[in-house]
């Protein structure tokens, strides 16, 4: 008879993660609790103590799965077109319900290695995703080639870390939207266009 505990304990662990995510996002991760995370799925604190230690251990989780996410992400960009994979990234940036916890688990970079930690390798990732697509299209002539593409990668990543600051600060996000598309053709245009 096939197990099944395994496979429930991966299902109530990414559900505690994705509970988290909403709590820590609303409240802030220092002001979120415990109870409010059990309390958002339905469990009790107890039962979240069966799973994970702590709500840094829950913390760690989250960053350890938004890097397998940066994975999938990287495999996604792919045989497509530039303008069509910022915009989408400019979508996801408007749709996400964890961009004050991103900030914020940076903050916490600078008292706990271990999450200083998963923060450099997300960090990492991401330039590494960007770097091998920038290639690729500069490669297929689509893209500015008189850059390395590790220099624009950090470009853009610099840039998407300031619209989401902006986003978080409450600017308007149609003119948000305009500068993303300008500052991003700017930044990619190929010389002479």
């Amino acid at each position: 008879m096939p197990k099944v505990a395994p496979k429930y304990k991966e299902i109530a662990k990414e559900n505690i993660i994705q509970a988290a995510i909403k709590i820590f996002s609303q409240k802030g991760y220092h002001a979120a609790t415990m109870d409010e995370i059990a309390k958002e799925i339905g469990v009790s604190k107890t039962a979240l103590y069966t799973y994970f230690k702590s709500k840094e251990d829950i913390l760690k989780a989250i960053k350890i799965s938004s890097n397998n996410n940066i994975k999938e992400f990287k495999k996604s960009l792919e045989g497509r077109e530039c303008e069509e994979v910022l915009e989408e990234l400019y979508s996801l940036m408007l749709e996400s319900q964890d961009l004050h916890l991103s900030f914020e688990t940076a903050a916490l970079s600078a008292r706990n290695e271990d999450i200083k930690k998963l923060n450099k390798e997300s960090y990492e990732a991401k330039l590494d995703a960007l770097k091998t697509f920038i290639r690729d299209q500069q490669n297929k002539g689509k893209i500015r080639d008189d850059l390395d593409a590790s220099v624009l990668a950090q470009m853009l990543t610099a840039f998407n870390n300031d619209v989401a600051t902006q986003l978080l600060i409450g600017i308007d996000k149609e003119k948000i939207h305009e500068i993303w598309k300008k500052s991003i053709a700017a930044i990619l245009r190929k010389n002479g266009a």
